[in-house]
């Protein structure tokens, strides 16, 4: 089924191409030096797109180079504050420790003696 399609398509081609070279106004060196034209303007502009292509790949590789290092950068003063801050705060930390084991030796110590209060209160 596609081979009568491909048929046609090839034989109107060839009546359109033939039909549009003997109607057309132009003469045949103006027709080739407007497709030399288009041609050459063509290739510029495929130049130009190629060499904004190879600028577009250098500046993603720049930008990714850039990122690597900012992103090095930041995780090493991060490790820095994360450091600094333990540092500065280890004797908050100590007495916040220390404090915690006062007040469960005080509870404790008060545990033991709740028995001894519950003996007095409830002989009066």
């Amino acid at each position: 089924m596609a081979h009568p399609f491909f048929k046609g398509l090839l034989f109107g081609s060839i009546i359109g191409g033939v039909s549009a070279l003997l109607t057309n106004p132009r003469s045949g060196k103006e027709n080739r030096d407007l497709a030399l034209s288009y041609i050459d303007d063509t290739t510029l502009l495929v130049e130009d797109v190629s060499n904004s292509i190879h600028s577009l790949k250098g500046a993603i590789t720049e930008l990714s180079t850039e990122g690597l290092s900012l992103l090095n950068e930041f995780t090493e003063e991060m490790t820095d504050s994360v450091e600094e801050f333990t540092i500065q705060n280890e004797p908050r930390m100590r007495r916040i420790e220390e404090k915690a084991t006062k007040l469960t030796a005080d509870l404790e110590e008060f545990s033991e003696l709740m028995p001894d209060l519950e003996e007095l209160t409830s002989k009066e």
